[in-house]
């Protein structure tokens, strides 16, 4: 039964303290720029129902819990989403960079993503040692 003075708001505000994720992080980690997550905080914009899966599944809840439609949380306290399983807006930069499809892109997992941007570092940290 929903309790009508619980909004989505409230149950965000309560989840974000509960990760201890910064709104920076939890943009990231859901596609989203950090001024959207702090729409979504302040009541003056509302997720979009990816945006809502997203979210539940980072913070281990339901969605109708993060909608206010239930009181009861989920079953497990811990956050059901890996880290994985999230999409990074930085993949759309990927997909650019390495001039892939969007088909392209999806087929790689989650490692060889984190494989290419961990050599994409190493480069810059190779082209900074050889400008000392």
């Amino acid at each position: 039964m929903k309790n009508s003075s619980t909004t989505f708001t409230d149950r965000f505000e309560e989840e974000m303290k509960r990760s201890g994720l910064s709104k920076a992080t939890i943009a990231d980690k859901i596609g989203v720029s950090k001024s959207t997550i702090t729409r979504y905080a302040d009541g003056s914009m509302g997720p979009n129902a990816s945006s809502i899966a997203k979210l539940s599944l980072l913070f281990g809840c339901s969605a109708d819990y993060l909608l206010g439609l239930t009181s009861k949380r989920n079953a497990s306290a811990d956050p059901i989403m890996k880290e994985s399983d999230v999409h990074y807006e930085a993949d759309d930069r990927v997909r650019k960079l390495l001039k892939l499809t969007d088909e392209e892109l999806e087929s790689l997992s989650r490692k060889q993503i984190e494989e290419i941007y961990a050599f994409i570092e190493f480069q810059i940290e190779r082209s900074k040692k050889a400008a000392e």
